[in-house]
């Protein structure tokens, strides 16, 4: 089931690029990564879409979320994506 979820989080060409983004700097503000979607790749996202991408990114394990202060931290977990590929590659 967890390899289900990682794979639909994957199908997506927008949550592929929030990955790209969040495996640079492991941690990041909602604020950051939607300023670096827009300037590096021109994505013009409203937030309730990109909530949904990081909800499917949440429920796959590969994005979790914390609120530190005003901020919503969001923190990269590549473990998710490692187990994955071990499956076929070991």
């Amino acid at each position: 089931m967890q390899r289900d979820l990682v794979f639909k989080a994957l199908a997506d060409p927008t949550r592929r690029l929030m990955l790209d983004e969040l495996s640079e700097r492991k941690e990041q503000t909602l604020y950051e990564l939607t300023a670096r979607l827009i300037m590096r790749h021109e994505i013009a996202i409203s937030r309730q879409a990109l909530a949904k991408h990081i909800d499917v990114l949440e429920q796959a394990g590969l994005v979790s979320s914390e609120k530190r202060g005003k901020y919503r931290m969001l923190v990269f977990n590549d473990e998710p994506l490692r187990s994955v590929v071990n499956r076929w590659l070991k």
